[in-house]
């Protein structure tokens, strides 16, 4: 089992065995997803090691991209393994919109039903923008899961 410890001290835990269990089951799905060798190894060396002792409380993976939010106590890491990218978004700029065009026609003109998006304010090159685009009604149930988890996450006190 993967453990992590504070640098020079030993044997204290810094980690939960739940977060522990909560980082495997993250580098995993990473694990099974088509994604260019290189970007496996980042996710299991890069990626696992800089989040040595962090906290992972939930996250989501979009399986085209490869690309992964983390949410942590304080705020949410954006992983991109396109560019070996790693970005840390407090929680107190975070926001989280909904849209839902059902019964109406979206401003995009694209068939877009539903759409909830957690995004950042932040410079325009550093934003997060998180989105679940729904185009088919049998998508928006996952879509809404996701924003029940996110609306939970930015209410904890």
């Amino acid at each position: 089992m993967l453990a992590f410890k504070k640098a020079g001290c030993s044997g204290s835990s810094v980690a939960s065995a739940e977060g522990v269990a909560r980082l495997q089951t993250f580098l995993d799905e990473v694990a099974n997803l088509d994604l260019p060798h290189a970007q496996h190894q980042w996710y299991q060396v890069e990626v696992a090691a800089m989040l040595d002792g962090s906290e992972i409380l939930m996250h989501e993976v979009q399986p085209l991209t490869g690309a992964a939010l983390l949410f942590m106590n304080n705020g949410v890491v954006l992983a991109e393994p396109c560019c070996r990218g790693l970005r840390q978004y407090p929680r107190h700029l975070l926001h989280l919109f909904v849209e839902d065009f059902r019964g109406t026609v979206s401003a995009d003109a694209d068939r877009l039903l539903y759409r909830v998006e957690l995004f950042s304010i932040s410079p325009a090159d550093e934003q997060l923008c998180w989105l679940h685009e729904c185009r088919e009604e049998h998508d928006i149930p996952a879509a809404q899961a996701s924003t029940a988890r996110w609306m939970r996450w930015l209410n904890h006190v």
